[in-house]
C-alpha cells in the first residue's frame, strides 16, 4: 500500500553523541579521494549495481564522500534511505522494491531522479557504536543480492570504516606534529632569550665581582655601595627573566590552573604601592594609587597581583622622569575596571597589533636602562584570560598608555 507522502526517517536515540562523533572525524565537505572511490567502485562491481555511495548523515542532509553513477553531491536527510539505515546499525538495510515499500513509495528519489527501486546499505558504525552513515548500492530496478554479495558488501564496508579511521588518525597525527613543532619553536625561543638576555647581566655581575676582588682594599664604602647596587640591578633583571620564562612554560604546558574566588583589591593596591613607590621615586615619577571599590571581584589573588605588578612595573619602566603613573579602580554596575595609566611613549599602530604576543619587542624603550624580555604582556593576557576577565589598551604615540583590566564582581 502506497503512502501519500514519504515516511520521515526516525531519529536515532543517540543522535547528539552520533553527530558529535561524526564531526570529530572532520571528514564532511572534504574533497574526493581515490582510496574511497576505489572502494565505492569495488562495491558497485561486486554487487553489479549502477550506483554506489559512501554516504555520511549529518543533522540535515546525507553527504556523499564518494559516489559512482550519481551526479548529486548530497540530498536532504528527510528523503535519504541512509537516514533510515543508520537507525538499525547492527544490520544491513535492504529495500528490494521501493515502490512496494510504504516508507519510500512517494519519496522524490524514487518518483523522480535517480528513480531508486533497490537499496542496500551497510551502516558505517564506529567502535563506540555510532552510525556515521552507510556504504550503499542502488539500482533503478527491483533487485536481490546473493549471500556472497551481502558478505562482500559488509567486507568493503569495514574497509571504508578503516579509511575513515585512518583519516582521523592522520589528522590527529598532523595536529600532534604541529604542536610538537610549536613546542620546539617555543623551546628555541626560550633558549634564544635566555642566551641573549641572561648573558649581559651575568657578565655585569662577574665584572663587578672581579672589580671588588681586585680593588677591595682601595675602594670607599660609597663605591662598594655603588657596585653592590649595579650587581643588584643585574641580578634583579636575571630573576625577572627567569620568572617570566617559568610562567610562560607553565601557561604553555597547561599547568597554570586557577581557582577563582572573591578577591579584595585593597590589599593588592597597598602591596603594589609599597613595592613600587621607591622605584618610582628613584626615576622621579609620581606614583598615584587610589582604590575606591570596597567590594570583591572574581579572581585569583596571587594571579591578579601578578597581572597588576607587571602592568605597574611596565608603566614605571617606560615612563620618563617628572611624569605620573596612576593605578586606580572604577566601579560599574556588574564589573570593576582597574586602570594603569602612564604618560610615557605610548604605542603606535604596529605595536597595538602585536601588544599581547609572545617575544614581542615594541617600539617603546625603557627610560632608565631597564631590560625587557618581550614576555610580560603575553603573560598578562594569558593570566587575564585564565581569570575569565578582559584587558585592553588605549594609547597613542607619545601620549602615554592606559591598560584597563575588566573584572567581574564577586
Amino acid at each position: 500500500m502506497n503512502a501519500e507522502s514519504p515516511v520521515l526517517p526516525p531519529i536515532p536515540p543517540d543522535e547528539v553523541e552520533r553527530l558529535a562523533a561524526l564531526q570529530s572525524y572532520d571528514i564532511l565537505d572534504t574533497g574526493a579521494e581515490q582510496r574511497f572511490d576505489d572502494l565505492t567502485q569495488l562495491a558497485a562491481h561486486i554487487c553489479n549495481m549502477p550506483i554506489a555511495l559512501v554516504s555520511l548523515v549529518d543533522e540535515k542532509r546525507q553527504w556523499f564522500k564518494s559516489k559512482v553513477g550519481l551526479s548529486l553531491g548530497e540530498t536532504p536527510r528527510n528523503t535519504a534511505f541512509c537516514a533510515h539505515a543508520i537507525t538499525q546499525p547492527e544490520h544491513l538495510f535492504i529495500v528490494q522494491d521501493a515502490l512496494e515499500d510504504q516508507r519510500f513509495a512517494q519519496n522524490p528519489l524514487v518518483t523522480g531522479e535517480p528513480g531508486i527501486r533497490f537499496y542496500a546499505g551497510a551502516p558505517l558504525v564506529t567502535e563506540d557504536g555510532y552510525a556515521l552513515g552507510t556504504l550503499c548500492v542502488l539500482d533503478s530496478i527491483p533487485r536481490q543480492l546473493t549471500p556472497t554479495q551481502l558478505s562482500a558488501l559488509s567486507a568493503v564496508r569495514r574497509q571504508v570504516l578503516a579509511q575513515i579511521e585512518l583519516s582521523r588518525n592522520l589528522m590527529e597525527l598532523t595536529q600532534a606534529n604541529l604542536k610538537l613543532e610549536q613546542l620546539n619553536q617555543t623551546k628555541n625561543d626560550f633558549l634564544h632569550i635566555a642566551a641573549h638576555d641572561l648573558k649581559n647581566p651575568l657578565s655585569a655581575i662577574m665584572g663587578y665581582a672581579e672589580e671588588l676582588q681586585d680593588i677591595h682594599a682601595q675602594v670607599s664604602a660609597e663605591e662598594v655601595q655603588d657596585i653592590a647596587q649595579h650587581i643588584h640591578h643585574a641580578s634583579r633583571h636575571m630573576y625577572d627573566l627567569v620568572i617570566n620564562l617559568l610562567d610562560v612554560n607553565a601557561i604553555e604546558s597547561g599547568r597554570h590552573e586557577l581557582k577563582l574566588e572573591p578577591t579584595s583589591l585593597a590589599p593588592l593596591f597597598e602591596r603594589l604601592q609599597h613595592s613600587y613607590e621607591k622605584r618610582a621615586r628613584a626615576k622621579q615619577i609620581d606614583l598615584e594609587v587610589s582604590q575606591t571599590f570596597d567590594g570583591y571581584v572574581l579572581g585569583a589573588e596571587s594571579t591578579l597581583f601578578q597581572v597588576l605588578d607587571n602592568l605597574v612595573s611596565n608603566a614605571i619602566k617606560y615612563s620618563p622622569p617628572h611624569t605620573q603613573v596612576r593605578l586606580c579602580s572604577r566601579d560599574t554596575d556588574t564589573h570593576v575596571e582597574i586602570l594603569v595609566q602612564d604618560q610615557g611613549q605610548g604605542f603606535n599602530a604596529t605595536d597595538k597589533q602585536h601588544l599581547f604576543q609572545k617575544f614581542t619587542r615594541l617600539s617603546a624603550r625603557p627610560t632608565g636602562g631597564e631590560h625587557s624580555s618581550g614576555l610580560g604582556l603575553f603573560i598578562v593576557k594569558r593570566l587575564v584570560d585564565a581569570m575569565q576577565a578582559q584587558i585592553r589598551c588605549e594609547s597613542e604615540p607619545q601620549q602615554g598608555a592606559r591598560f584597563i583590566l575588566d573584572l567581574k564582581k564577586a
